[in-house]
């Protein structure tokens, strides 16, 4: 079992919290490099649990065009339990399920990581999804 970790990645924050939580929070706009490196830190992790990813989008820009086409063609949905965005604006959200709809499209997962997108206002809330995702009796692991 991994016990909890923490990287720092410029003013970005990802922390992992036994037993199956990543949580990352960006501060400021997302470069490529950060991307390249947060998909690392999800890829490292996946190796040995799949996990919730929690991810604080609150107060930053849009994403680049760029940093949403890395993040489609590297990170993979079927790492993830569930990916819980927290106070993304609107183009943010549309952006978060076009990487998991692009993935699918392309044949890299499948239709049911579609729903495993939802968006909530804050870190509290976040928790109280997760914790009802893990209580779901007709919860996936596909």
């Amino acid at each position: 079992m991994e016990s909890q970790r923490e990287w720092t990645l410029g003013t970005h924050r990802l922390r992992f919290e036994p037993p199956d939580v990543l949580l990352v929070e960006y501060r400021e706009k997302i470069s490529l490099e950060d991307a390249t490196r947060v998909v690392d830190v999800y890829r490292e992790l996946s190796r040995t649990v799949r996990f919730f990813l929690l991810v604080d989008l609150s107060g930053i820009p849009l994403v680049d065009a760029e940093i949403q086409r890395y993040f489609s063609e590297h990170a993979d949905p079927a790492w993830l339990h569930a990916n819980i965005i927290i106070g993304a604006r609107l183009g943010n959200k549309a952006v978060a399920r076009g990487i998991f709809l692009a993935s699918h499209l392309t044949g890299r997962s499948e239709e049911a990581h579609l729903s495993r997108v939802q968006f909530v206002s804050t870190q509290a809330e976040a928790y109280e999804l997760m914790a009802w995702l893990r209580a779901r009796p007709d919860r996936q692991e596909s």
